[in-house]
């Protein structure tokens, strides 16, 4: 009957162990503020999740949907926008804004101020009454400027190459559910850097000559200029890039180190007692499984680390290294079996407390990093509470155990071999 209860015990905590990590992805939709936010702060922060998220890329033209790996920033007010640089000096970008009507430019400066740089504006179309009072229909359209000075007459549309050259992929202005979009993809000699830009918009229609295609832009109502790293905003077209890599990297070293590897840990001290080799292939098992798991996490990590600028790794000073560690002594972990003496053997001993303490350091080292991960990544409040939850959860499943009567379980006076009978 005891045998039974505790065969039920461990089947429980089996496949709680299993299938939580799987559940971690879906807590992030379940958490909700309980705080009452002010109105205008929440209007903010649905533009924000609409620009900033990847739904946007379902209403774009057909050469933009399959573009990830963009950054996202807030430019103020209502104004949001995404770049992305690919390895082919291509810069896309989008912008949004809280239906209006007008138009918004986007400018690439080389020092920051009008003189000299070129942009690309769009515009709501609607109704412009010109300087005879006459009122004109203006459509919803996109054009490139060069703003050779700061008066009117001197920003000049242009369709040619000459200072700004767009990619086979047209610019598209689009209103979708009271958000005015814009987006573009231009060309450069070489990638940017560090780069000023300039935002301007206008509360009057650009005026566009009959039956021509030269704009003529009316004056800017408002107007700011800032500094944007480009490099930060790689990616490739038809993939997550960056964005989801990282993702990627977290959820394989969350599962990998959070839960398969301590689980699989646990096994020969809990179960091995109950007799059979069963324990053994099983822990062998969820240790494959894990270091493998490992093993993608660093390959990803690797390649996150090789796409970063020299400037952007020093917050990875300890992540990195530690990461190294960990994975080396799970390496060691492995060679174990291939290395081990038979139970006779004098050194089977010092292979038991090679094997435990090597083990132990690497768990330590392993859920140490996923914490260091968790904050150098800025992770949402569902990553902390589920790897919490699920340290929480081990600790107490591992202290059950512990404290169950009559429960058989590896100790330290038991003579058997720890990896089973030769």
């Amino acid at each position: 009957m005891a045998a039974a209860l505790n065969l039920n015990l461990y089947l429980l905590a089996i496949n709680f162990l299993c299938t939580f990590p799987f559940l971690i992805p879906l807590s992030e939709s379940q958490i909700a503020p309980s705080t009452q936010d002010d109105p205008a702060e929440n209007q903010s922060q649905n533009q924000t999740s609409t620009i900033c998220d990847h739904t946007i890329f379902s209403f774009l033209p057909h050469g933009y949907r399959n573009q990830r790996g963009f950054l996202c920033s807030h430019a103020g007010g209502s104004v949001y926008f995404k770049f992305l640089q690919n390895k082919d000096n291509e810069t896309t970008v989008f912008l949004s804004r809280e239906k209006f009507s007008g138009w918004m430019g986007f400018g690439f400066s080389k020092d920051g101020g009008m003189v000299g740089s070129t942009a690309v504006v769009g515009w709501t179309g609607g109704e412009l009454i010109t300087e005879r009072m006459k009122k004109v229909k203006v459509k919803p359209g996109i054009a490139k400027f060069f703003l050779q000075g700061k008066d009117k007459g001197n920003v000049i549309p242009f369709k040619g190459d000459e200072f700004m050259n767009f990619t086979d992929n047209p610019p598209f202005v689009i209103t979708n559910d009271d958000l005015f979009y814009m987006g573009f993809q231009v060309k450069f000699d070489a990638p940017l850097a560090q780069q000023y830009v300039i935002l301007a918009m206008g509360t009057d229609q650009p005026y566009i000559e009959l039956n021509s295609s030269i704009v003529s832009l009316t004056k800017h109502t408002n107007q700011a200029v800032m500094q944007v790293d480009f490099s930060s905003g790689y990616g490739e077209s038809g993939t997550d890039a960056q964005g989801l890599q990282k993702v990627r990297h977290g959820v394989l070293g969350l599962v990998g180190w959070g839960a398969v590897l301590p689980f699989g840990a646990i096994i020969p001290r809990y179960l091995r007692g109950m007799g059979g080799p069963q324990w053994f292939f099983l822990h062998i098992s969820i240790q494959i499984v894990g270091f493998l798991l490992g093993l993608s996490t660093v390959f990803l990590g690797g390649q996150l680390y090789n796409e970063l600028l020299p400037e952007h790794r020093s917050s990875l000073k300890a992540h990195r290294p530690i990461g190294i560690v960990a994975f080396s002594l799970s390496i060691l972990q492995v060679l174990a079996l291939v290395i081990r003496p038979h139970k006779t053997s004098e050194w089977r001993k010092y292979w038991n407390w090679y094997h435990r303490w090597v083990g132990r350091v690497a768990l330590f080292l392993g859920s140490t990093n996923i914490m260091i991960g968790l904050s150098i990544a800025e992770a949402g409040p569902a990553w902390k509470i589920g790897f919490g939850f699920l340290a929480t959860f081990l600790v107490l499943t591992v202290a059950c155990l512990e404290s169950s009567p009559g429960l058989p379980r590896f100790r330290k006076s038991d003579t058997a071999s720890v990896f089973g009978n030769d």
